[in-house]
């Protein structure tokens, strides 16, 4: 079969005869399933197999939630700037192969490992996690610098909808399948890492068929100090984008308010809905499908709305509705709240790529992602300690009313941090309003 040439300099083609955009978003779609697939697997194989019945299995499970973070925290600048100097295309052939071959090797452990001590096994399971997480830090910035380079305008608002409503679908899909397969199927483990192993060599496949024009590189990429120049490179132009200087802080915070939920909302769902602990999938359902159905919309209309105001007004919207959910004493408005939060979440998500792309040079796409990640997830981390201590601690004992609304330790959390999340919106229009007023700067 020939390969698809995409000439990054020729004229725009649209998303429907653009093969190597479609190949490149299918690698990615078929790959990020199998991430999903794999992480699930692991935090149900660790905590309800491996350390099942003993007291820190909980520990056990947040560590492989830990090593899945720290390569993205450590090798997420280095995976960008390599994705701005080497062959984008070889990059993610050759971390689709690893990451599949990691898959392949962790397979036996199940069949072989029953002699094994549980410190032994846990070592495996950790060094697996950490090594798939590695390689995507290379992965990941090589396929978004790649879509920055071989989707034109007006195409850009649509394809960043399409590749969040992918995101979500997948973030859907992936868990119910791993779960159950793990502690109802023999031999489960085994064939969800199967299903990861063979998502990465679909993913290696489609971005076989792909050429994408590549520039000679420059003798100095070849010297090792060279690497950290090229990750100054990257943070100058950050620091020196006045749009990025809103886009960044802004998304940093609204990971920081949203984290909360996402560790506090099981303990939100039993003692402020009052019902069992097995709604909260469906909760988790119902901004999963808000999502999806939000990309769609976005997708559709995105290119008609100037991404900067989708990606302001959409914050204020997301603050507002993370403060409605928290006043949410019944399930079902609960359920509503979220499906309507899951709508702003996706424009804002799908507006960030677009305005990223516009901005930034193509040959400096990588490293600015490979930053952006890091501090994504340390804020995601940093907001998990603080509001699990404060929670446990600080707020441990509050039951106020205030204005007719009762206020206790988790909802006061998720409260707040819609009201935070408002005030970054709020800032965030007026800052883009004053960018839109005034020249645009040459980033070149």
């Amino acid at each position: 079969m020939p390969a698809d040439r995409q000439d990054t300099d020729g004229p725009p083609v649209g998303l429907g005869r653009n093969r190597t955009y479609q190949r490149i978003w299918f690698a990615g779609a078929v790959s990020g399933f199998g991430d999903v697939v794999f992480l699930t697997a692991m935090v149900v194989w660790v905590g309800a197999i491996i350390a099942r019945g003993q007291t820190w299995a909980p520990l056990a499970v947040g560590g492989v939630l830990l090593v899945a973070m720290i390569p993205a925290v450590l090798l997420g600048p280095i995976g960008g700037v390599y994705a701005d100097r080497w062959d984008r295309r070889r990059i993610m052939l050759a971390t689709d192969l690893a990451r599949a071959l990691i898959m392949g090797g962790l397979i036996l452990l199940p069949s072989f490992g029953e002699h094994l001590a549980i410190a032994v096994k846990l070592a495996i399971v950790y060094a697996a996690v950490l090594s798939e997480s590695a390689f995507t830090q290379f992965f990941r910035p090589a396929r978004f610098a790649v879509f920055g380079t071989v989707v034109a305008d007006p195409d850009r608002e649509r394809a960043g909808s399409i590749a969040q409503g992918t995101d979500a679908t997948t973030a859907i899909l992936g868990p119910p399948l791993a779960a159950p397969l793990v502690v109802s199927v023999a031999s489960g483990v085994q064939w969800a890492l199967a299903v990861n192993a063979v998502s990465y060599l679909v993913s290696f496949v489609a971005v076989f068929g792909v050429r994408l024009a590549v520039k000679q590189a420059e003798t100095r990429d070849r010297e090792p100090r060279a690497l950290w120049r090229d990750m100054r490179a990257g943070l100058r132009v950050v620091v020196g984008s006045r749009l990025l200087r809103v886009i960044v802080p802004a998304v940093v915070l609204v990971t920081f308010a949203v984290s909360s939920i996402n560790v506090l909302d099981l303990f939100f769902v039993t003692r402020n809905l009052h019902v069992g602990p097995g709604y909260y999938g469906i909760l988790d359902a119902a901004i999963g499908a808000g999502l999806v159905l939000g990309s769609v919309v976005f997708a559709v209309v995105g290119r008609r709305l100037p991404a900067s105001r989708v990606f302001s007004v959409g914050l204020v919207c997301i603050g507002i509705g993370m403060a409605a959910y928290s006043r949410s004493t019944v399930v079902w408005v609960a359920v509503v709240i979220l499906f309507v939060l899951g709508f702003p979440l996706a424009g804002v998500n799908s507006m960030i790529g677009p305005m990223v792309f516009r901005e930034v040079p193509p040959d400096l796409l990588g490293r600015v992602l490979g930053l952006l990640n890091p501090v994504q997830e340390i804020a995601s981390a940093s907001a998990m300690v603080l509001s699990t201590w404060l929670a446990s601690t600080v707020l441990r004992s509050l039951n106020v009313r205030a204005l007719g609304t009762h206020f206790g330790p988790i909802d006061t959390v998720f409260f707040a941090g819609g009201v935070l999340i408002v005030a970054v919106g709020l800032w965030a229009i007026r800052a883009t309003r004053r960018l839109a007023a005034s020249p645009k700067q040459d980033m070149t």
